[in-house]
Parts: C-alpha cells; structure tokens; sequence
C-alpha cells in the first residue's frame, strides 16, 4: 500500500483483488470542492440599518459626551466612522433633519438622528441617546419694548443661564455667546428699551436690554425689578443744599439767625411708612445759617429756666407745687416774667449758667447787667432733649405738661402761621420771645402726616418793634417747611 500526491490532487487506494492480490486504484478530489469551502465557511452578520427617514428640521443639544458618524456601505451592509467629538460642541446647536434605526449584528438597535452643527456647519450620525430637545445658546430677535425704568433686585435667583450681571451679546442669533459680564449695581436705575428670548439647554429666558450711563447690554429678566433707584443720601444732600441756600439768603444781612433739625416721623404715622421714610431720619437734614451767633434772646430764655427746675427736681429740690406749677403756667403761655426772675434769684445766674454749659447749652445767657442771650443753635438743643426726653427733661409727665403748655401759648403769629400756610392742621409747641426789635420763635413743629423738625427763628433791626418782626418769622418757617416737606 502507498500514498501519491499529485499536483492536483491526492491519489488514494481503493482495494482491488486480482489473482489472490491486493491492488490500489487511484481516485482525483478537486481543492475547490473541498468540504470546508463549500459546506463549512459561512460570511460574518453585518452591521444594517433601516431606509433614511427625513425629519421637520428639530433643534437639540449634546449630553453625555459620544461622537458623530458617518455611514457608508447599504442598508444591510453599513459602516460607522466618528467624524466628530460632541465634547467639543457643548455651547451650540445641532439641527436634525433624518432618522434611522441601526442594529448591530449581536441584535442591538439604536436609534441616530442626522445632524447639522450651526456653529461651523459639521454633520454626522448620532445616536439620539447622546441630545436632547431644545435650542442651545440661541436667541430670538430682539423686541423693542416702551422705555421703563428698573432696579437691581435685592436677592438673586439661581438659574443655569447667566445672571447677576449686564451681559455682552456675541455672534449670531443662531450661535449666541456671553461676553464682559459687568455686576449689576444696587445703586443704579437701568432704563429698559428691548427684550429678547435666549435658549440654554432647551429652556427659554428673557433678557432685557438695559442702559445706565456708560453701561449698555443684557440682564436676565428676573435679576431686575421695576422702579427708580433712590439714593437717600443725595436726595438728603439735595434738601440741604437748596435748605442751606434759602437760609442764607434769609440771614445775609445778618439780622437773623435761622437753625433747623428734622425730628424722625411720628412712630406708624403716613410719614412713618412712607417708601422713602429713611430720607428724614431724625437729624439727617439738620442746617443752620449764623446759628452759633450770640444775640438777645427775649424771652426765649424761658425755656432754660424750665430745662434747669427739672434738673433740680430730678435732685429732689423742686417740686410741682401749685405756686410753682401756676409760675411755670404763666411763664410759658402767657411769657410772664414775674417767675422766671425768681428762679434766677432764688439759685443765681451764675450757679444757673454753669448748669447749662454743662449741658452743652449756651452757658452764658444770663446777666444782671445786660439782656438775657442765646444762640439759634443752642435753643434747638434744649428743645431736642425736651422732644426727646434726654438730660433734664426724663420724667415723662412732666414733658408733657410743659409741651401742653407750649402747646396753648398765645403768640402764635411767628412759626405757628407760617406752618399752617404751608400745611394747614400743622401744630406747634412753642416760646416766642420779643423785646425790642428783638422777635424770636423757637418750636417743635409737627405735620399732619406725621412729619417734626425743630426750629428756631431770631430776627432784630429792620426798624422792629414789638411784633413787628414775627410776620418776617412766620415767611421764614413757611418756606422752610415747604423746602423740606
């Protein structure tokens, strides 16, 4: 038995028996024929897809990272190649256009949407897995609006767009970037004349175009509010300036003396509540002209007699007897004289004005050998404790009775007039003095909404007699009023 291998084939043996011998006849097995070429070799699955389907034009933008491809080959035979990475194209929009299904050859379908970028026009296949819905960093145009003015508001909301600050459009509607965030000031009011809608991540936000001074550009909505800003301390500046510029003009020929002192509104008054109330905080607004200038006082003094017996009562050597309560009575309503010269008797000018400077008051008003003196300034200072209940002036009752009386004194043609020409049912408690030429006012004004300021008023010359000099103090009080309130 043997084995010959041909050029085209293998001769095998088939056994043949002649004669009592064995023998071999040769067979031929074409190669090409084999067994495992015909009956065993089968092709590798292909990766298919579905026909092309065309889609209304559908804005998105990339999530979760992945790539684009591009597709060659049949729909029962197609390859995939990335073409573009979606990191790279997380502040833009894609367009799709066409859909189809792709199944892999272990059976996994997956859906691709075709797409187009609109910041430099790249296309590809994506899974549709890797976008969602929704137009990304794109606006619309903007509207003009009707001019109007707003405020930075006091707490910002948390938004995935940009906020808190006045932004600077770039590029196009369709490719939209932020550029030069300037803060958003609390004391500013920003004039809006357009809006626009801008698209991040799908979700739509308004933006207002804005200017104030040199500042122009965009503000989300919801970081402004509507309204004017207003700076209490300019408009303070402001009423004191055009205060400040009357009273001079009042004193010029130094023949008065003016101060004035913004008591903060009666507590729950219309005055009170006021969107502006901070504006007249007790003292903000205090101005005087010639204020400290020393000049006969009349009987303004008076009310240095009464700061000085509540000292002593506050020392328990004064008390509300009804001789002294009578004196006190006559003194301020009716300026009677009898009583306050025996109080300067009794406890001596001297040992009284030492008591006053102590005080911070003008502490040499009183005299034997000349006129009682004072000062606009100092008379706004005795007031204040009295309004206020400091130093002399604690004991709660009786502020109240000697600003009742002050309330119900009879010389009412100075300050008491004036305020009431310029806000009729406007009180005043106050002590007027007049000797001479010498006419003097000095109250406590409160206004029907609630408003009170201190104010003194000296006047002399200008040939004064008697009352002469008041209608001058009454002009002056109406228009200080009015400059104020």
């Amino acid at each position: 038995m043997s084995i010959t291998q041909g050029n085209r084939g293998l001769v095998l043996g088939v056994a043949a028996v002649i004669g009592g011998l064995t023998l071999l006849t040769p067979t031929v097995v074409n190669a090409d024929t084999t067994p495992a070429a015909t009956d065993q070799t089968k092709p590798a699955p292909a990766t298919t897809r579905t026909a092309t389907v065309k889609l209304p034009a559908t804005a998105y933008y990339a999530v979760n990272g992945g790539k684009t491809y591009a597709m060659t080959g049949s729909t029962a035979d197609v390859t995939l190649k990335a073409n573009h990475n979606l990191k790279n194209y997380t502040t833009t929009t894609w367009t799709a256009t066409a859909q189809t299904d792709v199944t892999t050859p272990n059976g996994q379908t997956v859906r691709y949407l075709y797409v187009k970028n609109a910041r430099n026009g790249a296309t590809g296949w994506v899974a549709q897995s890797r976008l969602k819905a929704g137009r990304h960093y794109q606006s619309d145009a903007p509207k003009k609006l009707k001019a109007k003015n707003y405020v930075r508001v006091k707490t910002f909301k948390k938004a995935k767009a940009p906020t808190a600050k006045v932004y600077q459009f770039s590029g196009k509607r369709a490719v939209m970037h932020w550029t030069k965030g300037k803060a958003l000031s609390k004391t500013k009011t920003y004039k809006v004349t357009q809006k626009r809608t801008y698209y991040q991540n799908g979700k739509p936000y308004s933006y207002y175009h804005v200017t104030s001074g040199k500042t122009k550009g965009w503000v989300w909505r919801k970081d402004l509010k509507a309204g004017t800003y207003y700076s209490v301390a300019k408009h303070q500046a402001k009423i004191k300036a055009k205060l400040k510029k009357y009273l001079k003009s009042v004193t010029k020929d130094k023949t008065a003396e003016v101060a004035f002192y913004n008591l903060s509104p009666v507590k729950g008054s219309a005055a009170a509540k006021a969107k502006h109330a901070a504006v007249y905080k007790s003292g903000k607004l205090a101005v005087n002209a010639r204020g400290n200038h020393v000049t006969t006082s009349a009987s303004t003094y008076k009310l240095y007699i009464a700061a000085y017996l509540m000292h002593l009562k506050q020392q328990h050597r004064f008390s509300w007897t009804k001789a002294n309560r009578a004196g006190m009575t006559r003194m301020i309503v009716n300026s009677a004289n009898d009583y306050p010269v025996s109080i300067l008797q009794k406890y001596g000018r001297t040992n009284i004005n030492h008591w006053l400077a102590s005080q911070g008051y003008y502490g040499d008003p009183f005299s034997a050998t000349r006129n009682s003196m004072t000062t606009a300034n100092s008379l706004i200072k005795v007031l204040k404790d009295l309004q206020n209940g400091k130093k002399a002036f604690t004991n709660k009752k009786d502020r109240a009775f000697i600003l009742g009386l002050m309330g119900r004194q009879v010389y009412r043609k100075g300050i008491p007039t004036g305020v009431t020409r310029a806000n009729p049912g406007t009180t005043v408690q106050d002590k007027v003095g007049f000797l001479y030429d010498n006419n003097g006012d000095a109250g406590i004004v409160t206004m029907p909404n609630g408003q009170r300021y201190l104010l003194a008023v000296l006047t002399w010359g200008h040939g004064q007699h008697a009352f002469t000099g008041f209608p001058r103090i009454a002009k002056i009080a109406e228009n200080v009023q009015k400059i104020v309130y």
